[in-house]
């Protein structure tokens, strides 16, 4: 029998990796959202372990700590993920508990099911965010009366 041989080129790299589908990439839930929900969505998508908990357990003050942004923004981020449907809440906060939000990824599976998939009924208004850039494709150029640019 042969013994199978590694490739000299296999990259052997610490806690794990993530997966992140090409699908979700090119969805239009994904392309509606801003530079600071798409990497509060990375890093929830980080902190998810099939192996240990599906759930995610995310305050919006630990986020804004995580991502460097502020609280208030980290809030819009989460509540702008939830509404495009990329993640769900699963448990409200207590307070004198101490316990945060938890939240669970929609194109994740979760109990034992397959994935929701919520994001894929989303429909983009054309909402534009502040730090989203509208795109000039089809835009005239302007020239002023007076012959200069």
């Amino acid at each position: 029998m042969s013994r199978r041989r590694r490739s000299k080129f296999e990259s052997h790299r610490p806690n794990g990796f993530m997966q992140f589908y090409r699908q979700i990439y090119d969805s239009s839930a994904y392309r509606s959202l801003s530079f600071i929900e798409r990497g509060a969505l990375l890093h929830m998508l980080y902190h998810f372990i099939p192996e240990r908990s599906e759930v995610i357990a995310m305050s919006h003050r630990r986020l804004a700590r995580e991502i460097g942004v502020h609280k208030d923004t980290a809030g819009r981020a989460l509540r702008r993920l939830e509404a495009v449907g990329l993640i769900r809440m699963v448990d409200e906060s207590n307070w004198y508990l101490g316990s945060a939000r938890s939240y669970r990824l929609t194109f994740m599976p979760y109990q034992g099911r397959q994935p929701t998939d919520d994001w894929a009924a989303f429909q983009d208004q054309g909402q534009v965010s502040p730090d989203k850039v509208p795109s000039i494709v089809g835009q005239l150029r302007r020239v002023s009366s007076q012959g200069g640019l």
